[in-house]
């Protein structure tokens, strides 16, 4: 029996989730903190932009092996002990790349970035087992827009805290920093999340026909991986979300470095800091705009707003190869930011709660993240040979076709809902 959304069931759900997201906004700070440690650490140690590529490629792949794995686990173990894992790992690794000072060797990074992606996956799965647990089928874009908000603050605190670490402290500062936040915050989460709402005494809210009557019982991982494997849906999903890892990460993990040495702009100057922090705020509007739109405007439909957005990032990115001053190209990238995480939010969100279901979510989301971060991998060291070749020029044009074929990919489940 579904339950009604009650104020008092409303009250205790927000104990759920709003300790949750502050445990995953963490994360986010101990994953894009790397980004501003760039143009400092490649000076440092002598790499090419190349080189720094893959330190940041290594982070990229093993999340995207991470998430296939942890998917299952989450599902195994519950959203709560899987993201509690994730942070006593990616708090240790974040130390242990600080440590590297000590050798300034270009593999020892490769290493240790690639196990905190490693303990990032278990981040995903497990914000999506929970929240697909807590929320309804036709309240889930709006809440993952919100719930994209709330995490898209790890990105605003990094921004804000990692341009004035790395202008003002050793570069060490910025994993020591983050890691002492990811630790509060991971204490404060042991202690208010629950997997289930069944488990402070409140029945399921209404999951749609196709997860109505499912119990709290893990599914066992031949089951989840036949559900998600087998879902045409999730695979088409996945494609596109692969197309996103290459755009977002394409711009988010290189615009740090294009403000210094193209804007010549300090990362503590009020400019730097004023484009640099509008972007998670953009990013956080576009993650609740796809959210409200897919529920409001599409019913439950997830894939119409992602393919508008997806060709929107098409044309922006178009818009940005031909334009060189610095007001355009903080405006295109503050909007590349808004259309670029809508779809980020929901489809890795909404869409692998609706098509993975209670018993699946965490598998889905994990599936559907991978090829987030299989493309974000193989986007970083090209990236990076772009730049060295051809210049700042080259940047964005080479991530537009990606951009174009994800509005293709979700024009073709334009209408699917899950069964």
């Amino acid at each position: 029996m579904a339950a009604e959304i009650t104020p008092i069931y409303r009250r205790v759900r927000a104990t759920v989730w709003l300790p949750l997201g502050f445990v995953y906004a963490s994360y986010y700070m101990c994953r894009y903190n790397l980004s501003f440690g760039a143009s400092k650490m490649t000076k440092l140690f002598g790499w090419s932009n190349e080189q720094w590529g893959w330190i940041v490629a290594s982070g990229f792949w093993m999340y995207a092996i991470g998430q296939f794995i942890n998917g299952q686990i989450t599902d195994r173990l519950g959203g709560r002990k899987a993201i509690m894992i994730g942070a006593i790992g990616t708090i240790a690794l974040n130390c242990l790349m600080a440590w590297g000072t000590n050798f300034g060797v270009l593999g020892y990074f490769i290493i240790m970035w690639g196990a905190n992606g490693y303990f990032q996956a278990f981040g995903a799965p497990s914000i999506v087992s929970v929240n697909g647990n807590w929320f309804g089928l036709k309240e889930r874009g709006t809440f993952t827009g919100i719930f994209g908000m709330m995490i898209q603050l790890g990105r605003f605190g990094i921004t804000l805290l990692g341009g004035f670490l790395i202008a003002n402290y050793d570069w060490t500062s910025i994993f020591l920093v983050p890691a002492a936040i990811t630790a509060f915050f991971a204490v404060l989460g042991w202690f208010a999340i629950r997997d289930h709402p069944e488990d402070l005494g409140f029945e399921p809210p209404d999951m749609g026909e196709h997860d109505r009557h499912t119990d709290t019982k893990p599914l066992g991982i031949a089951g989840t991986m036949k559900k998600v494997f087998t879902s045409p849906v999730l695979w088409v999903i996945s494609g596109a979300y692969f197309c996103t890892g290459v755009v977002r990460h394409g711009l988010e993990q290189w615009f740090p470095k294009y403000l210094i040495e193209v804007q010549h702009l300090a990362t503590d100057s009020f400019a730097f800091q004023l484009r640099a922090l509008a972007m998670p705020v953009a990013a956080v509007l576009g993650a609740f705009a796809a959210g409200a739109a897919s529920d409001k405007m599409f019913g439950s439909r997830r894939s119409p707003p992602a393919a508008i957005m997806y060709y929107l990032q098409f044309v922006l990115l178009i818009l940005f190869y031909y334009s060189h001053g610095p007001t355009a190209a903080a405006v295109l990238l503050i909007l590349l930011s808004f259309f670029v995480n809508g779809p980020h939010s929901l489809l890795g969100g909404a869409a692998a709660m609706d098509f993975g279901g209670r018993k699946a979510a965490g598998s889905a989301a994990g599936m559907i993240d991978a090829f987030q971060y299989i493309g974000a991998g193989l986007a970083q060291p090209f990236v990076g040979f772009i730049i060295d070749t051809y210049g700042w020029d080259g940047w964005l044009i080479s991530l537009s076709a990606f951009a174009l074929i994800g509005g293709i990919l979700m024009t073709t489940i334009w209408n699917r809902r899950p069964k």
